[in-house]
């Protein structure tokens, strides 16, 4: 499977900021304005306590504070164009030296999404673009995204079912793959062997898109941890950040 290209710049931890003229939020069933694109932020460092995201226009206005694991943002409207994602330690001015910056190009009218990944002291920014685009009639769309630092490479498959993602190591996705609406359960194997080293449920709906994380580590427990993308066609996901668990059951051995 041909992987997606994704933006990773390693560091220590811990505070996000987001490059940009302007930001405004998505509120669900909004798409981005003319020359704009939508961005939401992830933390997913297990044992990074937690870390204060910013939106970085000419003030450098705080936009997150305070922002937890397993936490994900709503979408914000940017402007298109250059980007950069920076990482400060918590209780940091907006003007200090970042500890992590990631660097990218937004395109009008899509959706990305910038993920902290890693131990706390090799914390590491992953620039990922979400597809927004509807699935086929009664399908919906998943992909998947290794963030459980301490794992090898894996394969991620249905349980006595297709593969989603072969040989897939930190802290990269899978691409998108379209399944029956339902309920699914899902083993996360060494690559090539029939190991389980992680396995979970996640459901779908029909038409909706889901990215499901894997996490874990640094004596948080392994998990497959489902947020959505979309809810129905060019829907993006409404509210702030989103904490707790999502939607998985998780299991490890």
């Amino acid at each position: 499977m041909r992987r997606p290209r994704i933006a990773v710049l390693a560091a220590a931890v811990l505070t996000a900021c987001v490059l940009a003229a302007a930001a405004t939020p998505a509120a669900a069933g909004a798409e981005a304005g003319p020359g704009q694109a939508l961005v939401r932020v992830a933390h997913f460092s297990p044992d990074a306590s937690y870390v204060d995201v910013y939106m970085v226009s000419l003030n450098r206005r705080q936009l997150f504070p305070n922002v937890f694991y397993k936490s994900v943002s709503a979408y914000w409207a940017v402007a298109a164009g250059p980007f950069t994602y920076e990482v400060r330690a918590a209780g940091a001015t907006p003007e200090s030296r970042p500890v992590i910056q990631v660097k990218g190009n937004l395109a009008a009218g899509k959706a990305y999404t910038v993920a902290a990944v890693g131990r706390r002291d090799r914390l590491q920014g992953v620039l990922l673009r979400d597809d927004m685009a509807p699935a086929a009639p009664g399908k919906a769309k998943v992909r998947f995204l290794d963030a459980a630092y301490d794992l090898p490479s894996v394969d991620i498959a249905v349980a006595d079912g297709p593969v989603l993602g072969s040989r897939v190591a930190f802290p990269e996705p899978t691409g998108y793959r379209q399944l029956a609406s339902g309920s699914y359960r899902v083993e996360v194997r060494r690559a090539g062997a029939d190991a389980v080293l992680v396995k979970g449920t996640v459901a779908v709906k029909p038409g909706t898109v889901t990215s499901v994380a894997l996490l874990g580590g640094a004596g948080e427990p392994r998990e497959l941890y489902a947020f959505s993308d979309a809810a129905g066609s060019r829907s993006a996901p409404a509210g702030g950040i989103r904490t707790g668990a999502g939607g998985t059951a998780p299991s490890s051995r």
